[in-house]
């Protein structure tokens, strides 16, 4: 795969789709890789396969992109935030050689979307915001995750040997599912084996979570984001509720909201006509906006 220098680290990143087409960059959530569940490359070609050139990369400190040897404090201080991943993404933009990109974030990859859009607007043609929190600081959000989702998005930051982390990666996804779509544990056992063997760095997913905790509140800076934005979320999320969408939704001028039911913290495959349909949509509304 291409590997790019951007920001002042290595970004590995993969494409689908022909290079005239539109950019949508797919940025992944916490401690996950590209190829994992959030954006298999099944999903990336339906992408592709609608006329849009689909670039999913290796956030910093997971994958094969830039791992940081920086140990978290007792008191959990980070070396960077989410602010500077966002940077890595405006980077990553110039190394592939275009004006502006569509992006689709999903979780903690929603909070670094909407820095890039806050910051770089010029650089932001449309938002696609997946399961991702308001962006309060942590302690004050309107809804608390349930107490096991957030015990076993915890545990992905925990050493142990392969067959304990990928359990606990299917444990976590577990927790994340919803009633309404039945949970593919083959698959998702399958996604934790090839990140494993792929780039296991607990250390490194640490250190994400430490960004998460010490990045900037985004509350009330996202009613500054001014391209045309959805909010797809499940209202049957235990991890980030579903008024946390609405929340969003609600500060961002214009914003759509599409909930899918009976859905929890995923992007399970019977659900992906809606969340490209919704994608496709604020992507095609952009053009329409867009100067001539």
């Amino acid at each position: 795969m291409p590997r790019v220098k951007a920001n002042g680290i290595e970004i590995e990143y993969e494409e689908f789709g022909a290079s005239q087409d539109p950019l949508i960059i797919l940025i992944a959530g916490f401690g996950e890789q590209m190829g994992g569940v959030e954006f298999p490359s099944d999903f990336c070609q339906d992408l592709s396969s609608k006329g849009l050139r689909v670039v999913r990369f290796d956030n910093r400190d997971v994958g094969l992109s830039t791992h940081f040897t920086a140990t978290v404090s007792e008191s959990g201080i980070a070396p960077y935030t989410l602010v500077d991943i966002s940077d890595d993404v405006v980077g990553l933009v110039a190394a592939l050689g275009v004006d502006a990109t569509h992006l689709v974030g999903a979780s903690m990859g929603g909070y670094i979307a909407r820095w890039m859009a806050i910051r770089h607007p010029a650089l932001v043609r449309s938002l696609s915001l997946i399961m991702t929190p308001r962006g309060a600081k942590r302690g004050t959000e309107a809804h608390e995750p349930a107490p096991q989702a957030l015990e076993r998005m915890l545990g992905k930051a925990q050493a142990g040997d392969r067959k304990a982390a990928i359990t606990a990666y299917v444990e976590a996804w577990r927790s994340y599912n919803g009633p309404r779509f039945p949970f593919d544990e083959t698959w998702v056992r399958r996604c934790g084996e090839y990140t494993y063997d792929r780039a296991y760095d607990p250390s490194g997913v640490a250190r994400q979570f430490a960004a998460i905790i010490h990045s900037p509140e985004l509350l009330d800076a996202q009613a500054g984001i001014t391209c045309p934005t959805v909010v797809i979320h499940g209202d049957a999320d235990p991890l980030v509720g579903v008024d946390h969408a609405r929340e969003i939704a609600s500060r961002i001028s214009g914003a759509r909201l599409k909930l899918i039911p009976g859905m929890g913290h995923e992007m399970p495959r019977q659900a992906w006509p809606e969340f490209c349909g919704a994608i496709l949509d604020i992507v095609r509304l952009s053009d329409r906006e867009a100067p001539s």
